[in-house]
């Protein structure tokens, strides 16, 4: 499948996904896992605040086929590149590998004419081979623009499917103020029983 045609496979999986609204994506009164009191603090004090966001979109991703079919082909791309790429690296790792022992070679060659020759004929070389595997290294630089555009779309979704379940969490679970307020409270009688030692 060429790169082309993989590209336009994800994005419309992405697209259908940010739009699809099927029964498994209603409001549920149950709170995500992820969002769970007793997990809270795990998350941000031993994994960090951004594993709460990527746990909550593969907990949407096990409960939604067309996401879970997305990751499924998100993954196969980055596993295939290698694959794709495997067999012009290995062309191009000997050619610069040659091109570099030439150049040692070169390096030790005493007489100063023969060296310059030497140097020309490589040049000379090296150019065609530049010209030679042109192509190539522009679907290569198309590879690297995609992954750049998927990775992109990728951490927009995450965050299109995860900020409404955040936003139901801050709507039903902010807590009161009343423990604040009481702790002001004694931070003030504290304070004023210092100042009237202080001052006495």
């Amino acid at each position: 499948m060429t790169t082309k045609l993989f590209l336009s496979v994800l994005l419309v999986l992405v697209f259908v996904s940010c739009n699809s609204h099927g029964v498994q994506h209603k409001p549920q009164n149950e709170t995500p896992k992820a969002l769970e009191n007793k997990n809270t603090y795990e998350f941000v004090s031993k994994r960090g605040y951004d594993d709460i966001l990527e746990t909550l979109y593969q907990e949407l991703v096990s409960k939604d086929p067309k996401l879970e079919e997305l990751e499924m082909k998100i993954g196969e791309l980055n596993s295939s590149q290698d694959d794709s790429t495997e067999s012009f690296d290995r062309f191009n790792g000997k050619v610069q590998s040659y091109f570099l022992a030439a150049d040692k070679q070169i390096s030790a060659i005493s007489d100063s004419l023969l060296r310059e020759r030497m140097k020309l004929l490589m040049i000379s070389n090296q150019t065609k081979y530049n010209a030679q595997t042109a192509p190539h290294n522009e679907l290569l630089k198309a590879i690297e623009k995609n992954k750049v555009v998927i990775s992109d779309l990728h951490n927009v979704l995450k965050i299109i499917k995860t900020l409404p379940l955040i936003e139901k969490y801050q709507k039903d679970n902010v807590p009161s103020t009343k423990s604040i307020e009481g702790f002001i409270k004694q931070q003030d009688r504290a304070g004023s029983l210092l100042d009237t030692l202080v001052h006495k």
